[in-house]
């Protein structure tokens, strides 16, 4: 029994967590879209699912369980959720399942260290349970941090041939607000992460956001440096009546050579991380293999035979 209620909280949990990263349509998107087929005749509209209708059930259980855990302050929830944001998560129960989901694999990796350590036996019996709790409790986290790394990174490498386009799309008469559009949807395919925060961007300024704050909340809003800069060129280059198009193309120029000289970093790199495989387990191999017929025979002469 005490098996079965684990595995269903997590398997409850992990439904919700999917649940609100994966969200489809919303309510109204689906009312709309139900409302023209059945105007259009086609097909009547269909009933709520069964997943409509437990997903409310599950973020409310989820939510529930990490009230009592949830931070306290304000810097702490605001922390967390600009580390959410920063890793491309919009969702309003994010937080709440992130901390619902600390909470669960502490217990859960308290108890699997526990039967873990009851099996090696000795000592590990007392440290495998705190070593599984801690695991289970920082997973989240370093999960957390670990996407919003890589995110930063495939926005870093995206945006030099986003700037090509913008470029393109300036130079052929658009605004900034169109080319960002044009932008977004054409390299939607390639680069979809960029592609998602410049329709972003465009949807604040058709709802009335100034393009100055749109900007500003573009690069705030990723965390990337190469987009804050982005978003500050672009608010001086439009305080200041300077060319557009120029400062774009000057722009992706200086991040495709900035990135040029982080590989050439890399590269320079590798002889030096190379060196410690090389010591510990490829020389020992190219010893045993060149030099132990040499031992053998060195061992089977008279010398050692008397």
């Amino acid at each position: 029994m005490f098996f079965g209620g684990l595995f269903g909280t997590v398997a409850l949990l992990v439904y919700s967590l999917s649940g609100a990263l994966f969200r489809g349509p919303s309510e109204l998107a689906q009312r709309l879209r139900r409302r023209d087929t059945d105007q259009d005749g086609s097909q009547p509209s269909s009933p709520r699912s069964g997943r409509d209708r437990l997903g409310p059930v599950v973020n409310a259980i989820g939510g529930a369980a990490a009230r009592p855990f949830m931070p306290k302050s304000v810097e702490s929830q605001s922390a967390l959720r600009k580390s959410l944001t920063h890793a491309g998560i919009y969702s309003a129960t994010a937080m709440q399942l992130i901390v619902g989901l600390k909470v669960i694999l502490l217990v859960v990796g308290a108890v699997a260290g526990y039967f873990i350590g009851a099996a090696i036996g000795g000592i590990a019996i007392w440290v495998a349970p705190y070593v599984g709790a801690v695991s289970g409790f920082m997973g989240p986290t370093l999960w957390l941090r670990r996407k919003v790394s890589n995110r930063k990174a495939s926005l870093e490498r995206s945006l030099p041939d986003a700037l090509d386009l913008m470029v393109v799309c300036v130079e052929a008469g658009l605004t900034i607000d169109a080319a960002v559009q044009r932008v977004g949807h054409e390299i939607a395919l390639a680069h979809p992460e960029i592609s998602k925060e410049f329709g972003i961007t465009h949807m604040e300024t058709r709802i009335g956001v100034a393009r100055v704050d749109a900007l500003r909340n573009l690069g705030q809003r990723t965390g990337s440096p190469a987009l804050q800069s982005l978003a500050a060129m672009l608010v001086q280059t439009e305080k200041f009546g300077t060319s557009i198009a120029q400062a774009l193309r000057v722009h992706g120029d200086s991040l495709r050579v900035k990135r040029q000289h982080a590989a050439e970093e890399q590269a320079a790199k590798t002889t030096v991380k190379l060196a410690f495989p090389v010591v510990l387990f490829i020389f020992p191999c190219l010893i045993v293999v060149l030099g132990g017929p040499a031992f053998i025979l060195f061992f089977k002469s008279p010398m050692f035979n008397k």
